[in-house]
């Protein structure tokens, strides 16, 4: 199997929290027969694998295939999004979520599927972004779409988390490479303010007084990081907030492009519509 193959199955996804005192699944090492994403909202604590352990804190990433073993570690609390998911439609007829198992009652025939991708060896182990911000609106997007559960709900969940699969490979790729660790901290820090003002008008100027660089320097070391210029990762995290806003809100269209940030409500739709395949109007009735 290879990556442009890559259709995902989202069989749940949820919002959840782990604490010392749930001993259910903390410090208990469990497997999955089908494939596990985790995005951490709160807390940190870590999280425990066979060959390491890896931090977890709020924008902590973490993926792996079915059957990987792992242990939560929760310092004291960790709230995170959890999708349960298959690679490829092959077993979308089992929608039924399956809980982890402990690791001592596991059988490896459980597994739902296993593929393995002759051309990213990454996917074959655990996948873990230390800080990866930029994807919380989407796989919010996700859990929003998997509770409204209309006829393009599988559709719109699928596309959404391939794109976080292929983007977190890349995000990863990116990461082996050495950077200055002012360049780190400034493009978190970007992202942070971003995700809080993205309905304001951001400038590269803008954001390049804020942060105390060069605006094509910091364009340049943004899409280092992000895989995405400003400009992009911009556009697309106000798009992604207006998809939700109008699967979730009772808001018009002008009402959604002007908290989004987009003033002219035609370029929203123009957009939209480019992005998404669907007028906004239509998307929301739908």
């Amino acid at each position: 199997m290879k990556i442009q193959d890559i259709n995902p199955f989202v069989r749940q996804a949820l919002s959840s929290r782990l604490t010392k005192q749930n001993q259910t699944d903390t410090f208990n090492r469990i497997q999955s027969v089908d494939c596990r994403f985790f995005y951490i909202n709160d807390g940190a604590g870590q999280m425990r694998f066979a060959d390491a352990a890896y931090p977890l804190r709020a924008g902590t990433v973490v993926l792996f295939r079915a059957g990987t073993e792992y242990v939560w570690e929760p310092d004291d609390f960790v709230d995170y999004y959890a999708i349960n998911f298959d690679y490829t439609q092959s077993f979308s007829h089992i929608a039924t979520p399956f809980h982890p198992i402990y690791a001592d009652r596991f059988s490896e025939a459980d597994i739902i599927e296993s593929p393995v991708f002759e051309d990213e060896p990454l996917l074959g182990a655990p996948l873990v972004l230390p800080f990866a911000p930029e994807f919380e609106i989407k796989i919010r997007a996700i859990l929003t779409e998997s509770l409204i559960g209309s006829e393009y709900s599988a559709a719109l969940t699928s596309g959404l988390l391939k794109q976080i699969i292929v983007e977190a490979l890349q995000k990863k790729k990116t990461a082996a490479t050495a950077r200055p660790p002012k360049s780190v901290g400034a493009i978190k820090q970007v992202i942070e303010y971003v995700s809080k003002h993205y309905m304001e008008e951001l400038t590269y100027d803008r954001l390049a007084e804020l942060f105390h660089f060069n605006p094509s320097y910091l364009n340049r070391i943004f899409k280092a990081y992000t895989g995405k210029t400003l400009h992009e990762f911009l556009f697309h995290y106000r798009l992604q907030s207006a998809m939700e806003l109008l699967r979730s809100q009772s808001l018009t269209v002008r009402e959604v492009a002007a908290l989004c940030g987009f003033p002219d409500p035609y370029h929203f739709t123009k957009a939209f519509k480019k992005y998404t395949g669907l007028p906004p109007s239509k998307y929301k009735h739908q």
